[in-house]
């Protein structure tokens, strides 16, 4: 029985906004020697990312070699940095990945066991897609039972346990029976991170120990393409690491992208114009599940801009309060080792989130761009539309 494994302890390098910026930063460096003095790696990434890659007195490739091919960002060739396809669509402002779905649309069904980033990568293993595994039992749950949630222990349990591949129909998920399994070493601290890396899909969130698919049962018989993302891509596994790593990060199929429409307003016309990351945006702002995460951390329906207790103001409500991600466009919602993190959203009443939305429509417009360039000119915009509120 194969293990599932991941990197370990570096989750946060994994989040969607940071592989974004290291992306960015390999491109400028690719075909470098690791063997340069200094590191070639170190200055680059520390710069632009703002993290340490610690420690100092080791190289970078050295400690994050890992982080790099489990993404499918780079791996080294003759000592030298060879990125992908997947790195160079994520260091693009406009290419395939428009946001973290596209990224991970991709990313889910190619990635399995055998993989060459680990030590004991063997050929001739069983093939298996572990984050396939993972979603069909969810899908199956939501389909079956109208409960898509899963814990770290059904993975072990329902998936390690009955050694699935994830290339069984769901309808042999629902029959699985849960089988003792005791995790060897450090996997489940792995496998957890495994998870928690792929929630950052809008459709996904990390919550209270758990993995919870945040669709409806109409949703999935609405959207075909959930079975291209729930379908492995099944490539050969090769005898050589390097052409192994390269086969599983050819990006020159066509992959269809789930256009799912955000909730309750399908034709936003003040914020969507067409653009797949403000719908992806919108999709994730109008989450049920988010909203309730967000209530149980917040429970006073205070807005952010306007300061508003809606309570106060409106007796007969509960919690008026709208959730706002205030990041660009195309990003994730941050991960944490806890899971879904709430760091880079706000509560606003109806009206001022409606207020933002347009404001930003406005800056973007006369800007003539599609969308934020980071994080801080986010935050910045945002704190603009804030300030310009009349009392």
């Amino acid at each position: 029985m194969s293990k599932w494994r991941w990197d370990q302890g570096r989750l946060i390098y994994f989040d969607y906004n940071n592989l974004k910026l290291m992306a960015q930063s390999l491109i400028q460096i690719d075909g470098a020697s690791l063997r340069d003095d200094p590191d070639p790696l170190r200055g680059i990434l520390e710069q632009n990312t703002g993290m340490p890659f610690a420690p100092s007195s080791y190289r970078v490739w050295r400690n994050y070699k890992r982080v790099f091919e489990c993404s499918f960002l780079a791996t080294s060739i003759e000592n030298k940095i060879n990125c992908t396809d997947f790195c160079k669509e994520l260091a693009l402002q406009s290419g395939k990945f428009q946001d973290v779905d596209d990224y991970l649309f991709h990313y889910i069904p190619r990635f399995r066991f055998p993989y060459p980033a680990f030590q004991d990568y063997n050929s001739k293993d069983k093939i298996i897609y572990p984050y396939c595994a993972v979603l069909k039992l969810l899908f199956s749950r939501l389909i079956f039972s109208n409960n898509p949630i899963l814990n770290l222990e059904d993975v072990f349990t329902y998936l390690i346990g009955n050694n699935v591949d994830g290339t069984e129909e769901l309808s042999y998920y629902r029959d699985l029976q849960p089988k003792s399994y005791t995790p060897k070493g450090d996997e489940k601290r792995q496998v957890r991170e495994m998870l928690i890396f792929i929630s950052q899909m809008s459709i996904l969130k990390w919550h209270k120990k758990s993995m919870i698919l945040d669709i409806s049962v109409a949703d999935f018989h609405n959207y075909n393409d959930f079975s291209e993302l729930l379908t492995p891509h099944f490539i050969q596994p090769k005898v050589l690491k390097a052409e192994d790593f390269f086969s599983l990060t050819n990006l020159n199929e066509a992959n269809a992208i789930i256009k799912l429409q955000p909730r309750e307003s399908p034709n936003d016309e003040v914020f969507i114009e067409g653009k797949r990351s403000r719908v992806t945006h919108l999709k994730i702002e109008r989450s049920p599940i988010l909203r309730k995460m967000f209530l149980e951390a917040f429970p006073e329906p205070i807005c952010d801009m306007c300061i508003c207790n809606t309570k106060n103001r409106y007796p007969w409500t509960k919690y008026l309060i709208e959730i706002h991600h205030v990041l660009p466009l195309s990003s994730s919602l941050g991960i944490t080792t806890k899971g879904t993190s709430l760091n880079d959203v706000v509560g606003l009443c109806p009206t001022c989130h409606r207020s933002v939305h347009l404001y930003y429509n406005k800056w973007l417009k006369l800007q003539q761009v599609d969308d934020f360039n980071d994080r801080d000119e986010a935050l910045e915009v945002y704190h603009e539309a804030k300030a310009q509120i009349v009392a």
